[in-house]
């Protein structure tokens, strides 16, 4: 049971990896025509999720590993906030 339980927290984990990219590719464009609150959410999600793998890398000892999340998560989020919106 705990091997499963590891296993699908595994699985929501990338798939919250992965959503988390997704809405900072997905807004990069209008994320400067959002108001605070909605930029606020994203940033939010987006940080959320990489310190958590990141203190979940370094609980296990692997700090390589934890600084990559952590670089991942600002380019992340640097993406978003200085992205240039397109013109039309």
């Amino acid at each position: 049971m705990d091997m499963l339980f590891i296993v699908v927290h595994v699985l929501f984990g990338l798939g919250s990896f992965a959503g988390s990219l997704m809405l900072a590719v997905g807004f990069k464009d209008k994320f400067n025509e959002l108001n605070t609150l909605q930029k606020s959410g994203i940033l939010l999600t987006i940080i959320s999720l990489f310190a958590t793998i990141a203190v979940t890398m370094v609980s296990k000892g692997n700090m390589i590993a934890a600084i990559i999340f952590i670089a991942l998560g600002a380019v992340a989020c640097g993406y978003l906030a200085f992205a240039k919106t397109k013109e039309a």
